[in-house]
């Protein structure tokens, strides 16, 4: 396997990777043993009302936990795009020197 093939394959799983943490969802467990649901880390399929229903600070926690997944997915995203971004401006064909 060539280096750029490995990258590309590596590009792929990070970007895979980033994109399952940012979609996976987000949840947090109240005192009584209910779960709270807080969206993904993009903050789809979060329902204010509905935490703040419960207690205004889940809606604090909620935000917290998403503002943390950002923080992991956008560098794991970041080195999948360069890497692919890398091997497509590659030269396919090695100069001999």
């Amino acid at each position: 396997m060539s280096v750029r093939t490995f990258a590309v394959v590596v590009g792929i799983a990070f970007l895979l990777g980033g994109g399952a943490i940012l979609l996976v969802m987000l949840a947090v467990e109240a005192p009584s043993g209910t779960l709270v649901p807080c969206g993904n880390g993009l903050g789809l399929g979060f329902d204010e009302p509905a935490a703040s229903a419960v207690s205004p600070a889940y809606v604090d926690i909620c935000a917290d936990l998403r503002h943390r997944r950002l923080l992991w997915a956008l560098p794991v995203l970041g080195v999948g795009a360069l890497l692919l971004i890398g091997s497509l401006v590659a030269s396919r064909n090695p100069t001999r020197r």
